[in-house]
């Protein structure tokens, strides 16, 4: 007689998981590991019972009674599930060295078992595509015009259609996961520039309308020059312009944030970088309004400045359209995840899926933010507006990025360059918006608004007028100390929350510790912290050297550049990387299921391996940590997307009522010298 014979689970037992995979490409399986363990661990006595064999990896404490009563209450060791008892199964553990040897490679995650990769794909990641597209971006991929070309109504072309229509399906697919990969890794620098902005955004709005004083007696010009830097501030003011050879370039002392390469010493001859490009044009709208008005023609079926500003505020889509209803189902779904868990109390999957959720919150955090700006993230109505004189410009002529440099040097070599010839035209990356002005990057988005701010103070300063002290202006747009600290705070809380939430799940799930999951919400904390503080660093450094910036090179600024590209990858690595490896399943195996404190001694006695399920320890911790980390979690995004709807609701309404402004101003005000 065998054990097999008392215990009809392990009747039969192979030595290896009956699976066509290879253990190193997911073929191992745990609950097999667990029978394998639990059989070493039994013996059958003469008088035909039960007993533990000399090497037993039955937890202490637990007797051949308690295991057999606990088999007779359906709480088999092996897979087991939470049936109400909260004593759970007997807990099975092994020591690493069994393990290595007995189990190697990883349990790749199966269809049929919700929570290992289903349900986080389905209940975190799809709707964190959703959320993603309403995150600012200056490029996406292309999809050729060809693919929209063909005609159903022919027979080739109804053979073609579906394969063109399933290539635009999978561009487009693409095209939203980079998107969705590129706002996770780099969520930190994002969550900081964009809270920068809004932070301006208040400070320049507050200070034309105080909430509790008197407004400063202000000129048109400089009122309009604020408000159009609050609500285009994202669009790029920095182009090249031809100029005459031997022409010196103009620096000012305003920071610009789009400068991001050199100009060949080729293209310097034949233009200079104007930093202000942009704002002169667009500021044809202030010119005109004061011309109209100085003519008495405001009335005479001239669209007003008002208008024109108010209809920029409008551009931006409804928050609660875009981010306000897709974060209620979010969390209406999450709400139900956390409440269903309670019946899975003590699964494995199910602990880690709620960690992986909870991790995910930092793309609701980035959208809700994002979304709370007043600066439109299409540029398309200032171009209609810019354009409404009827005349027609060329599309600006924006210095040339690092990578259409190397591809103009690459040209001159006569094997490569008569092959970049030939695929010239076709670009796999486009701007997401038609017309002659850009966005920058949500990460540039802050400090580029601050370069139109400062152009404005510039043109005051200019402008000899001296009705607002230079100190009071000055001192009244600045960012300070105070400021950047809550810039600095509400940032960090946005990534670290999730962060935080997530680790503590996946640290106090049995065996309680730092492993391969809590690790790999640590490193991205860490990633993106160091992120951040390398941003705060090069801002500080393009605020000091101002448009000077691209020219410079500091070692400094070098430190920044590498260090970026350094910290960039471990957190591409812990964004993208430990995704994958948690839908795959990589992460269940012998080495992340012990804590990092005993990857240096594993021969330690306390460097064991739990292979049974539902244990009295899972169910302990699931009913510690599952509901509070999952309520705190629905309450805080839900109370920081109220509160940025009712700050943006209110910045919007300061908007309109400064607009209004515009209108009732005196006829007979003296226009503001601009410099020439």
């Amino acid at each position: 007689m065998d054990v097999g014979d008392l215990i009809p689970q392990l009747a039969g037992l192979s030595s290896y998981p009956l699976s066509p995979r290879p253990l190193g490409l997911g073929g191992q399986n745990f609950t097999h590991c667990c029978l394998l363990a639990l059989n070493d661990s039994l013996i059958v006595r003469p008088d035909g019972n039960l007993s533990y064999a000399p090497t037993s990896f039955v937890a202490p404490g637990v007797s051949i009674r308690e295991l057999e009563a606990a088999i007779q209450r359906k709480e088999f060791p092996c897979g087991a599930t939470f049936n109400g008892d909260l004593s759970g199964a007997p807990a099975v553990q092994v020591p690493y060295r069994w393990c290595e040897k007995r189990c190697p490679g990883w349990e790749i995650s199966r269809s049929n078992v919700m929570q290992q990769w289903i349900g986080p794909l389905v209940q975190f990641i799809v709707p964190s595509l959703a959320f993603c597209t309403n995150v600012p971006r200056t490029h996406k991929l292309a999809i050729p015009e060809i693919v929209f070309k063909a005609h159903p109504r022919t027979v080739i072309g109804l053979m073609t259609y579906w394969i063109r229509l399933l290539g635009a399906v999978i561009l487009m697919t693409l095209d939203t996961m980079v998107w969705l990969a590129i706002c996770f890794a780099f969520a930190g620098p994002m969550l900081l520039s964009a809270v920068y902005e809004y932070a301006l955004d208040r400070k320049v709005l507050e200070f034309m309308g105080p909430p509790n004083g008197t407004s400063p007696d202000m000129p048109m010009r400089l009122r309009a020059q604020l408000l159009l830097a609050v609500i285009i501030g994202n669009v790029r003011m920095a182009t090249l312009e031809r100029d005459d050879l031997g022409s010196q370039p103009r620096y000012d002392s305003v920071t610009s944030s789009d400068l991001e390469a050199k100009m060949s010493f080729r293209s310097r001859k034949m233009s200079r970088l104007v930093h202000n490009s942009v704002w002169k044009k667009v500021m044809v709208m202030v010119d005109e309004y004061e011309a109209a008005r100085a003519d008495g023609r405001q009335s005479e079926g001239v669209v007003s400045l008002s208008t024109k500003l108010k209809a920029l505020l409008n551009s931006q889509a409804s928050f609660g359209s875009t981010v306000g209803a897709p974060v209620l189902f979010f969390l209406g779904g999450f709400v139900y995840t956390v409440l269903d868990s309670d019946s899975n109390l003590g699964d494995n999957d199910t602990a880690h899926a709620l960690a992986f959720g909870l991790w995910w919150m930092v793309i609701p955090y980035l959208a809700i933010i994002s979304g709370a700006m007043l600066a439109s993230n299409s540029p398309s109505t200032l171009n209609g507006i810019v354009y409404d004189s009827g005349t027609t410009l060329l599309k600006e002529d924006y210095e040339m990025s690092f990578w259409k440099q190397q591809i103009k040097k690459a040209k001159s070599y006569k094997g490569i360059g008569f092959a970049i010839k030939k695929i010239e035209g076709y670009n796999p990356v486009e701007t997401p918006f038609e017309g002659r002005f850009r966005t920058v990057k949500l990460w540039k988005r802050g400090l580029n608004k601050r370069e139109w701010v400062q152009e404005a103070i510039s043109e005051y300063v200019a402008s000899g007028d001296r009705r607002i002290p230079l100190d009071q202006l000055r001192e009244s747009l600045t960012l300070h100390r105070k400021d950047c600290t809550y810039v600095l705070a509400v940032s960090l809380f946005a990534v670290l929350a999730p962060c935080v939430l997530a680790f503590v799940v996946s640290y106090t799930t049995p065996v309680a510790g730092l492993s391969c999951r809590s690790l790999t919400y640590l490193v991205y904390a860490i990633s993106q912290v160091c992120e951040m503080a390398l941003w705060s660093c090069a801002a500080r450094l393009r605020i000091r050297y101002g448009t000077r910036w691209s020219e410079m090179n500091p070692i400094v600024k070098r430190v920044c550049w590498w260090g970026q590209v350094f910290v960039g990858f471990f957190s591409i690595f812990a964004a993208v990387g430990g995704t994958t490896m948690q839908l795959l399943g990589v992460y269940r195996s012998c080495a992340c299921k012990l804590p990092v404190t005993y990857w240096s001694r594993l021969r330690d006695p306390n460097a064991y391996i739990v292979l049974s399920d539902n244990t009295a320890a899972d169910i302990e911790a699931a009913r510690r940590w599952w509901t509070v980390t999952g309520s705190t979690a629905v309450g805080v995004v839900g109370f920081v997307c109220a509160l940025a709807w009712w700050h943006q609701r209110r910045l919007r309404k300061v908007f309109r009522d400064e607009a209004d402004k515009l209108d009732v101003d005196v006829v007979n005000e003296p226009t503001m010298q601009r410099p020439t």
